[in-house]
């Protein structure tokens, strides 16, 4: 240490105001070091660069990889939103519910939903009850279900396009992923 410099944590001596009382001594506040600044300003960077690579990547995926299915069909040069019903054929209570919710948010006309006759069916199937095969396909992809349990058994009775019977495999679906 050099003999003029003082030390950085004493206080200086105290001295007296001009009406003679004393002066509290000054005390020097200790610097954060610049590296604290650095890392908070580089995380908060970080954090930053992470949420746009996460909104990139969400509109790559909704957009090129996994496309929103539309809801609707031509017919008679107008469109036709879908109408369907959901059957829950799993045995699993509450299915045809959440399924139903998927569905509409994505626009189709979910008219009817609950049980299916037999509930021990293995496989989702999409049934087209109108004869508009495209539409039951729309249905299938919205899904998540492969175009060959897509099968055609028109009723003219029907006033729905399509119906969903849901199997046992519907962990496999995109309603619960």
């Amino acid at each position: 240490m050099i003999e003029n410099e003082k030390p950085l944590n004493e206080p200086e001596p105290a001295s007296e105001t001009p009406q003679g009382e004393p002066v509290a001594p000054k005390v020097r506040a200790r610097k954060k070091p610049l590296i604290w600044k650095r890392l908070r300003s580089n995380g908060l960077i970080l954090i930053f660069a992470a949420a746009v690579v996460v909104m990139v990547w969400s509109f790559v995926n909704r957009t090129f990889i996994d496309p929103p299915v539309k809801p609707e069909t031509v017919q008679g040069g107008k469109p036709h939103t879908i109408q369907l019903d959901v059957l829950n054929g799993s045995g699993v209570s509450k299915l045809s519910q959440r399924f139903t919710d998927y569905l509409r948010a994505r626009g189709f006309d979910v008219v009817e939903m609950g049980n299916y006759k037999d509930s021990k069916v293995e496989r989702t199937r999409v049934i087209d009850r109108v004869g508009q095969l495209a539409a039951a396909q729309q249905v299938a992809e919205a899904l998540g279900v492969p175009k060959e349990r897509v099968v055609q058994e028109i009723d003219r009775n029907s006033y729905l396009d399509v119906s969903v019977v849901i199997g046992k495999d519907f962990r496999l679906l995109k309603p619960l992923k």
